[in-house]
């Protein structure tokens, strides 16, 4: 980390300037007092009331060893999260989800009622058609198409000037770093007197100290990246047209982010050797991304909201789990990185600071190795009855808009997985206004059903969740499994298994295994990737810890009169995730069951991936934006601990991207060592998903995938760019896809 000579310009000097300005500022005290005298008095007064407070001080705080400043500075920072605690309570909320819920107004053959008969089309519904094997019939629902989906719109825009913007930022930062940031350090002194006052301020070290190799470049990135998100999201010019309050936070955001990382230096400035200023370099890093994930979420306009209350009694014990397994986690994987920079003794390879910032890479594996245990142990100790004795009648609804490619093998797959199931099921399928031949299809699939019955409900267009809560009005049974268009049930093992959850009265919701169904093409390989580690590992931890949030919406299931209490899906992108939470703020579990499984159908090409993945992007943004009440309600397990959980992982993916940032700068200013460290940094980071990702992928079926791993860190920086496309999508004009 630290080398006696350093190419680069030289930074001004710091402590003898710092001292001899606070020297000639005393000489200059007694003339100051001296033309008091020629003052009025009130002036006089107020001057001798403030010396002798701190006469005071000096004399009576000094000899206790107390930093009064420090704890003004403690008090403003108190006061300053308070102003932001209280202002996420002041934000207004509403006790309904902003869904559509679709009913039946009357069936063939009766008469509608007086209010039914009123001239609103609204009231009266839309005429639906349903077909089955005995015919076709005609009711009229309220709410279908009331509120079609609004196309997402892309942020191309966002991302180039997010990204061109951050360059030309972080070029001259690096380029005269010594420089700028000597004047820095300066203030850094400066507040390092206050901070200590009135004890004298022991600082020893400043970040622009010619004696380092890597010099700390984690401050000027994070604020290169903060005034490129200001720039390219628009708010900086007001265009589109901001709110003055969401202004105002963003401003109050980068101010505090500078006085805190002033703060952090001030402190950290006092502490001799590598091993302490590195970790301070380690908490630079994780507060730049705590305020950078803040930032964002200052410009984003997001659904109001939700108040829920929860039908079950708290679960305390599962907040206590969270927290200690996520801490015991941390300390293990700093052992384990410690253990790797003195005993294997690769510190002359790879310096501290990098090793560090492996820190929040290493910890969520470990973090999924004790909690997942944990999962299967719940299941084990739930007892649940076979399928002879349990087995409720299942609906499963699919949704379809111009899925004629997939919608008959879909069917076809689910009527064939009935055939295992020993109790009644149906199939209706949401027919969302397709404009191909999906409907004939689903028709022709459903009067030759053979071990289902089935229905086709025929709705105007109105996007997915119009699908979704149409099928759902039409359906009977108690459990309601939601299938894709485009996927497959596989049979074996079917559906079966994640029914037997059910049993359990404490489980709202239950996840089936997904595979990518097509083996060609590097996009399925990567998503391949991503199930072994998502599903296969993180998944179950998140669950055992009452962590996770979603239930993916290809292949899930509820009961029934859960999701029509809840008003059914919401009319926007991330429908699954937003009902996931929702189902879990009531106070339900939620389940994973690898004992049924369903082929996914996986975009072949970069574009249409990148469609998909900022859909759910901002589809998750979204859900957490509506439900993140729920962490600071009175029950926090349900759902608020998965709030938490994914705002962390934001943060985390934000350091992750710094590393590989990092990582390109060592190999610009360092060359040859530079990529020394790089490709150290690239095995250990990918060693460490390796062997989970590879012994899932035994598991799945798909050793094919076991040469795509080492690819797993650049899957992750092509996700994380679609993320930030998401970003750009959700400044003020997303409110108009919110009911």
């Amino acid at each position: 980390m630290y080398s006696d000579s350093w190419s680069g310009p030289k930074a001004p000097s710091f402590g003898g300037d710092l001292l001899s300005g606070f020297v000639a500022l005393a000489a200059l005290l007694p003339a100051v007092t001296s033309l008091a005298v020629h003052w009025p008095s009130w002036v006089t007064s107020i001057y001798q009331w403030f010396h002798g407070l701190y006469d005071f001080f000096y004399r009576v705080v000094r000899p206790l060893g107390l930093p009064i400043g420090a704890l003004i500075v403690g008090v403003v920072f108190g006061m300053i999260l308070y102003a932001v605690l209280s202002s996420l309570e002041s934000i207004p909320t509403t006790t309904g989800a902003g869904t559509v819920a679709i009913t039946v107004v009357s069936e063939p053959g009766t008469e509608p009622s007086a209010r039914e008969n009123a001239p609103s089309e609204s009231r009266q519904g839309a005429s639906v058609r349903i077909f089955s094997k005995d015919g076709v019939k005609t009711v009229r629902m309220r709410g279908a198409g009331e509120y079609p989906s609004v196309p997402g719109k892309r942020a191309i825009r966002f991302v180039a000037v997010l990204a061109s913007v951050f360059a030309v930022l972080t070029v001259p930062l690096l380029l005269f770093y010594p420089i700028i940031f000597g004047y820095y350090d300066r203030l850094v002194g400066y507040v390092g007197l206050f901070l200590y006052w009135p004890l004298p301020w022991p600082g020893v070290y400043a970040v622009s100290v010619p004696s380092l190799v890597v010099p700390d470049y984690i401050f000027p990135m994070y604020l290169a990246f903060m005034a490129a998100f200001v720039l390219a999201s628009g708010i900086a010019f007001n265009r589109p047209k901001y709110t003055p309050r969401r202004r105002r936070r963003a401003l109050a955001t980068i101010l505090v982010y500078v006085g805190a990382e002033i703060l952090i230096d001030a402190l950290f400035f006092t502490v001799p050797g590598s091993t302490l200023r590195n970790f301070a370099l380690l908490v630079r890093v994780l507060t730049g991304g705590l305020f950078m994930a803040f930032l964002t979420f200052c410009t984003f306009y997001l659904p109001q909201p939700q108040r829920l209350s929860p039908r079950f009694p708290r679960d305390r014990s599962a907040i206590g789990v969270f927290f200690g397994l996520g801490t015991l986690a941390a300390l293990i994987s700093l052992g384990l990185i410690l253990t790797t920079t003195y005993e294997l003794a690769i510190r002359s390879i790879v310096t501290g600071f990098t090793i560090l910032l492996l820190l929040p890479v290493l910890t969520l594996p470990v973090f999924c190795a004790l909690a997942r245990p944990l999962y299967f142990r719940a299941v084990r100790k739930s007892h649940l009855p076979p399928l002879s004795l349990y087995h409720p009648s299942v609906s499963i609804i699919i949704p379809a808009y111009n899925e004629e490619e997939w919608i008959l093998g879909c069917i076809e797959s689910a009527d064939r997985a009935a055939r295992d199931y020993p109790g009644p099921v149906e199939i209706v399928v949401g027919n969302d206004g397709s404009t191909d031949g999906t409907l004939q299809l689903a028709r022709a699939a459903i009067e030759h059903l053979q071990h289902s019955t089935g229905i086709v409900v025929d709705l105007p267009h109105g996007g997915k969740s119009n699908a979704l809560n149409g099928a759902l009005a039409m359906a009977t049974g108690e459990i309601v499994i939601r299938l894709d268009g485009d996927t497959l049930i596989a049979n074996p093992p079917g559906f079966a298994e994640m029914v037997r959850h059910f049993a359990d009265p404490a489980v709202g919701g239950v996840q089936g295994a997904i595979h990518p169904r097509s083996r060609a093409g590097w996009t399925r390989k990567l998503r391949a990737l991503e199930v072994a580690w998502l599903h296969y590992m993180l998944r179950p931890a998140g669950i055992a810890t009452r962590s996770a949030e979603v239930l993916d919406g290809l292949f899930s299931a509820f009961r029934r009169k859960d999701l029509v209490d809840l008003g059914g899906w919401v009319p926007w992108n991330g429908e699954d995730s937003e009902i996931s939470i929702r189902v879990q703020r009531l106070g339900y579990k939620i389940r994973i069951e690898f004992g049924a499984l369903a082929l996914e159908d996986v975009p072949r090409d970069y574009d249409s991936l990148r469609k998909q993945r900022v859909r759910w992007s901002r589809g998750i943004i979204m859900a957490n934006g509506q439900h993140f009440r729920s962490l600071l309600g009175p029950t926090p397990e349900f759902a608020g601990l998965g709030v938490l959980f994914w705002f962390l992982l934001v943060m985390r993916s934000g350091v992750r991207s710094l590393v590989y940032v990092f990582l390109a700068l060592l190999i610009l200013f360092l060359g040859v060592p530079g990529l020394i460290y790089t490709v150290v940094l690239l095995g250990i980071a990918t060693v460490i998903r390796a062997v989970p990702i590879g012994y899932f992928l035994v598991k799945m079926g798909r050793p094919d995938v076991l040469p795509w791993i080492p690819f797993f860190p650049i899957g992750n920086l092509i996700k994380q760019t679609f993320r930030f496309e998401a970003f750009g999508t959700l400044g003020p004009g997303a409110t108009a896809e919110y009911v």
